[in-house]
């Protein structure tokens, strides 16, 4: 009968933190991801309201039109830069959640190749008993047919 994986339970915790670690990179890409959105958005809407006002200025523009222009230019641009702060520390946090599935991954491959080794230790006893079996009643039917010829 073969014997368990000792370290079986230790894999399976390993298999859990693992799992958990693929679950914490997944949230951190998609924040990742919905923070690149939002700075490239408003990137795009400071590029088309600065093309707009341009166009604007062409055909002449007031001096309240102008404040007005820089006013909601200047908010866009604290817009950018929070957007850009936020998408900084989810890129950081992302980085920080790969290298933890990285190192969870890693663990639990090394406890899959101490399970494989124990599979085949045990496949080559379990071998080695059904050979030593089949001698056994090899040897003793020869052993019997040679007393009955005597």
């Amino acid at each position: 009968m073969a014997t368990p994986f000792s370290l079986q339970p230790v894999m399976d915790l390993a298999r859990n933190f693992a799992d958990a670690a693929t679950t914490r990179l997944g949230k951190a890409m998609q924040t990742l991801a919905e923070a690149d959105h939002r700075l490239k958005t408003l990137l795009e809407y400071r590029d088309e309201y600065q093309a707009k006002f341009r166009d604007s200025t062409s055909s002449g523009i007031d001096s309240a039109g102008w404040r007005n222009f820089h006013l909601f230019l200047a908010k866009l641009e604290a817009g950018i830069a929070s957007a850009r702060t936020q998408a900084d520390a989810a890129r950081e946090a992302a980085t920080r959640a790969q290298a933890d599935w990285h190192d969870h991954q890693r663990r639990l491959k090394a406890y899959g190749v101490l399970a494989e080794r124990h599979e085949r230790a045990a496949a080559v006893r379990d071998a080695r008993r059904e050979q030593r079996e089949s001698d056994d009643r090899v040897s003793g039917t020869f052993l019997r047919n040679s007393q009955q010829r005597r």
